[in-house]
C-alpha cells in the first residue's frame, strides 16, 4: 500500500470515529434538553456500562448464564468473551455457568438504555409492517387519541407516521398498553428464541424496531409518565425515579409523586395524561384501568384520576379511575382513593394468599415458609412467574368484571387500560438481563402477553388497539461489563470536601441531584466563596477503582 493510500484510510478512520464521538454527544444533549428542569444547573454523564445508583451493595445472589446466550451480546458491548472466562474462572468448554452478582441499573442515553421496540395492532387502524422510523413514547398518545378522533392537547407532530394510518370513522371499543419494564431492544436481542409470541405480533402490527427513549432519565416513573401524557420531562416534571439530597448528615431520597406515608403528590405531574382528558371529554363514560406493581407505573400511565383538571361538558362529577399497586406491608393491592378506587376482584388477588393458592401450579424457583418470609422477600416474588402469572390474571379479571360483565364493552365509548408486566424488570436489576433468570421471565411474559391477546380477541374481535412496549432498556451486570459503581452517598461524600470540615455534616453544595442531573446549593457557594467550576472539576475527580467515573459533566449553557 502506497503512503499516500494509507494516509487517505487513516484519514478516513478518524473522520468515521470523529463523527460517531460527536453523534454519541449530540444525542445525549439532545435529550438532556428535553429533560432539564427549572432549577437544573449540570448534566451528569458516566462512562458506558457505568452505575450511578443508591441501591445497596451488600448483598449478592447467584445468576446463571448460557455462554451462547452472551456471545452475541458481549461482541455489541465490546466486551472480551476470553477475558470473561479468565476473570470468572470458566473452562473453555463450558456452556452453562454461575456467578455471585448483585445490581445493575438504567438511567442514561446510552443505546442500552434507550432502544426500544413498539408494537401497534389493530388490523382496523394500522397498516402492519416493519418501519425503520425512529418513534418516541411520546408518540403513543397522540397516535391512540387520532384513533379515538380526539384531539389531546399534548400530542406530538405525527406527520411521519400518517403511512401507517388507515383511514376510518369506526373507533376501537378498547385501546390496550401493555409495557414490559425493562424489556428494552438488549434483552430480545440477547435471548433470541424466548419471546415467540411477539415474534409472531411483528408479523401483524404496525412494529417499530428503533423506538427510542428521548429523555434523561431512562426510569419506570419517566418512561411511563412520558407514555401516559406524551410529554418530555421538562414540561411533565416527572424526570426520575427519585430526586437525592442531603439533609441532618445524610443523603435522602423523595420519590415521585411521594408525600407522606398517607398521601401521595399527583402534581408532581404537571400536566395531562390522554386518560385524564379523555375521561373529561366523555363526561366521565370511559373505563380507566392501569395496573402495575410499583405505583410510579400506574399513575403515570394513568394520571390524576377525580383530581384531574378541567370538568366533564355537562358538570357531572369525574368517577375514580381503576388505578393500583402492590403494598408491600398489607401485601395488598393498593390504591390513592382521594383520586382513584379499587374493584372488589382485587380480594381475589391478595399476595401471600395467590402465592400458597398456586405454589402448586406454578414452577418457579421462589419459596417462602411463611408470611413473614414472604414479606421479607417480597422483592424477589416480583421478580418470579408468580408475579408474571398474578398481573395477567388479574388484568383479565379486571377488564371482565368493569367493563365486559357490565355491557359496557359496546357502549360507543373506548375504554382506555394499561398494564406494567414489571417482574423483567425485578429479574433484570437482581440477575442482569444476561442471565437465565432473566431468560425465564421473559418467556413467561411472553406466554401473558399471547393470553392478553387472546382474551381480547375472544371478547373483542378486532375492535380492539394494543400497543406493546418498554419504559426503558438496562445496563450490562457491572459483573459482565466490568463497570464501576458509584452511590450518591460517595457523590455527596466526595464534594464535601469542598467545604470546612465543621461544615461538612450540615451543608452541601448540592441542592439536589438525580442519576443525571444536578441542582447547586447557590446559597452555599456563595457563603464559602466557591464558584460552579470549582463544583465541576470536583466532579470529574470522583474516580472509582482508580478510573475516572464520569465521562463528562455539561453545563446548562454547553447543551445547546
Amino acid at each position: 500500500m502506497s503512503h499516500s493510500r494509507f494516509l487517505y484510510f487513516i484519514v478516513i478512520f478518524l473522520t468515521i470515529n470523529l463523527h460517531l464521538n460527536c453523534l454519541w454527544e449530540r444525542e445525549y444533549k439532545e435529550a438532556a434538553k428535553y429533560s432539564i428542569q427549572k432549577d437544573t444547573d449540570l448534566i451528569l454523564v458516566p462512562f458506558p456500562n457505568y452505575i450511578f445508583d443508591n441501591h445497596s451493595r451488600e448483598s449478592f445472589q447467584v445468576s446463571n448464564y448460557n455462554i451462547d446466550d452472551l456471545k452475541d451480546m458481549l461482541i455489541e458491548h465490546e466486551i472480551s468473551l476470553d477475558d470473561l472466562k479468565q476473570s470468572w474462572g470458566i473452562n473453555e468448554d463450558t456452556k452453562d455457568f454461575s456467578k455471585e452478582v448483585n445490581y445493575t441499573s438504567h438511567y442514561t442515553h446510552y443505546p442500552y438504555d434507550y432502544k426500544i421496540p413498539i408494537w401497534i395492532y389493530g388490523p382496523n387502524w394500522v397498516r402492519r409492517g416493519v418501519y425503520p422510523d425512529e418513534i418516541y413514547q411520546q408518540h403513543i398518545p397522540g397516535i391512540a387519541s387520532k384513533f379515538l378522533g380526539f384531539k389531546f392537547s399534548n400530542s406530538l407532530d405525527l406527520k411521519n407516521y400518517e403511512k401507517i394510518f388507515i383511514k376510518t370513522n369506526e373507533k376501537p371499543q378498547i385501546i390496550v398498553t401493555i409495557v414490559i419494564d425493562q424489556a428494552g431492544t438488549q434483552l430480545y436481542r440477547t435471548h433470541k428464541h424466548s419471546y415467540p409470541f411477539l415474534k409472531e405480533l411483528s408479523l401483524q402490527s404496525a412494529y417499530f424496531p428503533n423506538a427510542k427513549v428521548m429523555h434523561l432519565e431512562a426510569h419506570t416513573a419517566v418512561g411511563h409518565a412520558a407514555i401516559g401524557t406524551g410529554s418530555f420531562p421538562k414540561d411533565m416534571g416527572i424526570h426520575s425515579n427519585e430526586v437525592y439530597f442531603f439533609q441532618e448528615g445524610q443523603v435522602k431520597a423523595r420519590k415521585a409523586y411521594e408525600a407522606n406515608e398517607d398521601r401521595l403528590n399527583l402534581s408532581d405531574m404537571r400536566v395531562n395524561t390522554l386518560a385524564d382528558e379523555w375521561d373529561v371529554f366523555q363526561n366521565n363514560k370511559p373505563v380507566i384501568i392501569s395496573q402495575c406493581y410499583a405505583a410510579r407505573a400506574s399513575i403515570g400511565m394513568a394520571g390524576h384520576g377525580s383530581l384531574a383538571g378541567g370538568s366533564t361538558q355537562d358538570g357531572i362529577q369525574r368517577d375514580k379511575d381503576i388505578v393500583l399497586w402492590q403494598d408491600g406491608k398489607s401485601l395488598q393491592w393498593a390504591t390513592f382513593q382521594d383520586a382513584y378506587q379499587l374493584p372488589k376482584v382485587v380480594e381475589s388477588f391478595q399476595l401471600y394468599e395467590y402465592y400458597l393458592k398456586n405454589s402448586n401450579r406454578i414452577n418457579s424457583q421462589f419459596r417462602a415458609k411463611n408470611r413473614s418470609e414472604f414479606q421479607q422477600k417480597l422483592s424477589y416474588f416480583q421478580a418470579s412467574e408468580y408475579q408474571v402469572k398474578m398481573d395477567g390474571e388479574l388484568f383479565r379479571a379486571m377488564i371482565e368484571t368493569e367493563i365486559i360483565d357490565k355491557n359496557l364493552a359496546n357502549d360507543g365509548i373506548t375504554d382506555l387500560v394499561y398494564l406494567t408486566l414489571k417482574a423483567t424488570d425485578a429479574v433484570g436489576h437482581r440477575n442482569g438481563w444476561e442471565s437465565k433468570e432473566a431468560k425465564k421471565i421473559l418467556e413467561e411474559t411472553d406466554l401473558e402477553v399471547r393470553r392478553i391477546f387472546d382474551f381480547l380477541r375472544s371478547h373483542y374481535g378486532d375492535s380492539f388497539l394494543l400497543f406493546v412496549t418498554a419504559d426503558h432498556g438496562a445496563a450490562p451486570m457491572p459483573e459482565v461489563s466490568g463497570a464501576s459503581v458509584l452511590t450518591h452517598k460517595e457523590f455527596f461524600t466526595h464534594l464535601s470536601d469542598l467545604l470546612p470540615k465543621e461544615e461538612r455534616n450540615r451543608s452541601s453544595v448540592i441542592k439536589w441531584v438525580t442519576h443525571s442531573q444536578v441542582s447547586l446549593n447557590r446559597d452555599v457557594l456563595s457563603k464559602f466563596n466557591l464558584s460552579e467550576g470549582e463544583v465541576i472539576q470536583k466532579i470529574k475527580e470522583i474516580k472509582v477503582n482508580g478510573k475516572p467515573f464520569f465521562r463528562k459533566v455539561w453545563k446548562i449553557s454547553e447543551l445547546d
